[in-house]
């Protein structure tokens, strides 16, 4: 995992410095975080868990942070509520789990936006921070951050949109949902698990998984083609409920903001995303499956394809008064800046 940014680094020292004092006298606090993968994800293990470590260390201890994976707390559509609502105090959200919910934030998950997830990750907060407080008002949005990326998995080589017709495709948000629906296909948005199993009972043809949850959930045992490029990556965020923030100390708030930042959100999602890419190896030496490279002439059909996902979703925020365009830009416009677009 890479390190901190010096900047990032004096920052954090400087803030660890203030607060020593006040930090020896700060009663401990507890903060339970709740997310929807197993403890052997790299969102776990490789993301969340040094997150927490680092807030514990930094208020020396006075601040604790309690992790409860796998959905024991609530299924993971339920973890923006659950932040709100004080059933956790810090939850790991998929922004688009909910569709129509967040409709501004959506635009991060259009299709072929984004080619480097921790770049990406930071121009995704920046971008975001002057809208989370009209989208997400009951809330504090610490940090968001891009998955590991995921492509399409299926019983036959899909290289072009022409291939989507007539197949039924799981996916995993409303954008890539409205790609294969301008593609021809009939897209079926459930969760992971469910998705695996209804690849078993024939269900759908074809789903939308980062490189190493289709092997993970079992789904490659049925499914031997895998296109060999990111057509979508989704976009994350850790919420934190305003009370529980409230209630901590002036000190335990500093090591909280600084641990809910753009650094922070450029470093999480490194180890999520090399994991992820782990599975792609695996499945390139492994017999029966093809791993397949699309043309040049291919992915710009695709691109153009994504263009009507991001009319769609202007269209749907201007109705909401939201100037699409604009709103589109600055995203790309930071994109670019941190050589993170697609």
């Amino acid at each position: 995992m890479r390190q901190f940014t010096s900047a990032f680094g004096a920052a954090l020292i400087g803030a660890c410095a203030l607060t020593t004092a006040g930090m020896a006298e700060d009663a401990p606090v507890k903060l339970r975080l709740s997310h929807n993968l197993p403890t052997n994800n790299a969102l776990h293990y490789g993301v969340l868990e040094p997150w927490a470590k680092s807030i514990g260390e930094a208020s020396n201890g006075s601040i604790g942070v309690d992790i409860f994976p796998a959905q024991q707390l609530g299924p993971a559509k339920d973890h923006y509520n659950m932040a709100r609502d004080g059933i956790v105090d810090i939850a790991f959200y998929l922004v688009g789990i909910e569709p129509g919910r967040f409709p501004i934030v959506s635009a991060a998950e259009v299709p072929f936006l984004v080619s480097a997830n921790d770049r990406g990750s930071r121009a995704l907060y920046e971008w975001y921070q002057p809208y989370a407080a009209t989208e997400m008002p009951d809330v504090k949005v610490c940090a968001m951050f891009y998955d590991g990326g995921g492509t399409i998995h299926a019983k036959k080589k899909i290289e072009r949109p022409a291939d989507l017709a007539g197949l039924k495709i799981r996916s995993p948000n409303v954008m890539a949902a409205e790609l294969y629906r301008l593609g021809g296909a009939s897209p079926i948005q459930m969760s992971a698990n469910d998705a695996a199993e209804a690849v078993e009972r024939g269900v759908v043809d074809a789903i939308s998984f980062p490189w190493k949850l289709v092997q993970a959930l079992g789904a490659d045992r049925v499914l031997n083609y895998h296109m060999d490029t990111t057509l979508y990556s989704l976009a994350t965020a850790i919420l934190i409920n305003k009370s529980s923030y409230e209630r901590l100390s002036d000190a335990q708030k500093a090591v909280i903001d600084s641990h809910c930042n753009a650094d922070w959100s450029q470093k999480l999602p490194v180890a999520w995303t090399e994991y992820e890419y782990e599975g792609r190896g695996v499945l390139l030496e492994k017999a029966g499956h093809d791993v397949y490279a699309i043309s040049d002439e291919q992915l710009q059909e695709w691109k153009e394809l994504a263009k009507g996902v991001q009319a769609k979703w202007a269209a749907d925020v201007a109705a909401k008064g939201v100037d699409g365009e604009k709103t589109f830009g600055e995203l790309k416009a930071l994109l670019e800046k941190y050589d993170a677009a697609y």
